[in-house]
């Protein structure tokens, strides 16, 4: 940072003996130190060597110890000055103006040096601006990445948000099912006891039946008995008729006609009466059967019904049979689909969980080097911002003392051998003000 006005410093006295006695060679030690009563070395504060040709030759790394602009200054404004400012003041004047002189010559001296390592500063700040924002631009890699990886986690999130409602639509197509075999379960309850029941009425039906039929049976071989005494009877009653032509009544032989007319009248009343008695007989037996007939043939409908209801029974029980076994298998599949969603989807919960903690950890480990990144540039920051605020100081400081003690007149053409704008002389036609007073002000600057 060039400083385009000369400066002047404040009074003050070298720490070694005249001008004349220091050393010309191509470096020098320069301090800012103070002396009472001319023998005791005050302690002063070493800056650096300074180069009397060219200020390129320093370093780049400046030290606050070595560089320190403010400890300089306080140092020097904390010093014995009241005390070297009266011994200045009671000098004469030719004195005076020599220290002036050279405490000019060795701050301008120091200025440039400050000047060429301000520089370095700044060129060196600059370098790092540069290599930040070359990093920056490495950033935007990095940021790719990131974003890459990012919009992974976000795709991995909605595929475990789909297989999560996957999961939740199959637990609640299971939990419907359940619902549902849970509300069956009454109906099935009372379907199977409904069905033992009408096992109950089938074994009753097969006892009925088997008694019918054992009835039946016997029916059927008392009318083959029946159907058997009938045609014995209507023969032995043929062969008694035909027999009864040909006997002859026992009864004597009677010459009247009346006799003989009531004879044969009482023979053929005797032979009616015999005839209606088995007419009757038969008429019942005959009625009997027909009786016996429609009674069997009522047993054999219902039998008949009964063999119906129970073919319609079983085809039922065995359609619900069926049912019950659909029903078993799409239970079975779905608890095995249930249970194959659960494994599944516990082995891809722990993949996106490792896969999460690796771009976790790797997010982590960026967000600290981007922490690590912005605290070096506060750090930097910082550094950069001291050293403006001490050379911002040590300019205000230059001006103060400029102010207070500015010559009022300088020569244009002629001065020291180096030809830098030195002042020539220093007008005192006032009275100098008080040195305490003018380094109190200038400390409080």
């Amino acid at each position: 940072m060039p400083l385009p006005r000369r400066r002047s410093s404040f009074l003050g006295q070298q720490a070694q003996a005249p001008q004349a006695d220091r050393p010309t060679g191509g470096s020098r030690r320069v301090s800012v130190g103070t002396s009472s009563g001319g023998s005791s070395r005050a302690p002063g504060i070493y800056v650096g060597m300074v180069p009397t040709g060219e200020a390129s030759s320093l370093g780049t790394r400046v030290s606050r110890q070595a560089l320190g602009i403010s400890s300089v200054f306080m140092q020097g404004l904390r010093s014995t000055t009241p005390v070297i400012m009266t011994q200045v003041v009671e000098r004469s004047r030719s004195p005076t103006f020599e220290s002036l002189n050279g405490c000019l010559l060795e701050y301008m001296e120091k200025v440039r040096a400050l000047e060429q390592v301000n520089r370095e500063l700044e060129e060196q700040i600059r370098v790092y601006l540069d290599k930040k924002a070359s990093s920056a631009a490495s950033w935007g890699t990095l940021r790719q990445d990131w974003e890459d990886i990012y919009r992974q986690v976000s795709d991995s999130i909605l595929d475990n948000a789909r297989l999560m409602l996957q999961t939740e639509n199959v637990q609640a197509s299971a939990e419907d099912f359940k619902d549902r075999y849970e509300n069956e379960q009454p109906f099935r309850r009372a379907m199977e006891d409904e069905i033992n029941s009408l096992y109950k009425v089938i074994d009753d039906a097969n006892l009925t039946k088997m008694d019918l039929e054992s009835q039946l049976e016997n029916m059927r071989e008392e009318l083959d008995v029946l159907a058997k005494g009938h045609e014995e009877d209507v023969k032995m009653l043929y062969n008694q008729l035909a027999g009864s032509q040909l006997d002859e009544p026992d009864a004597p032989i009677e010459t009247s006609l009346d006799h003989i007319l009531e004879y044969i009248r009482a023979h053929w009343e005797k032979a009616i009466e015999r005839n209606r008695a088995e007419t009757d007989a038969y008429l019942e037996y005959k009625q009997q059967s027909e009786s016996v007939n429609v009674k069997m043939s009522q047993k054999e409908e219902e039998l008949e019904s009964l063999k119906t209801e129970f073919n319609d029974i079983g085809c039922k029980i065995q359609s619900l049979q069926a049912e019950t076994e659909t029903m078993r298998a799409l239970k079975r599949g779905m608890e095995n689909s249930l249970y194959d969603a659960k494994h599944w989807h516990d082995i891809e919960l722990q993949n996106l969980g490792s896969v999460i903690s690796k771009l976790e950890a790797e997010l982590g480990e960026i967000q600290g080097e981007a922490d690590q990144q912005k605290k070096d540039y506060e750090t930097l920051l910082n550094n950069r911002m001291k050293l403006e605020l001490e050379i911002g100081s040590y300019h205000s400081i230059l001006d103060g003392e400029e102010s207070r003690y500015h010559p009022h007149k300088w020569v244009s053409g002629g001065g020291p051998a180096d030809g830098e704008g030195q002042p020539a002389s220093y007008h005192s036609g006032t009275q100098d003000p008080e040195p305490s007073t003018s380094f109190s002000s200038a400390g409080q600057k």
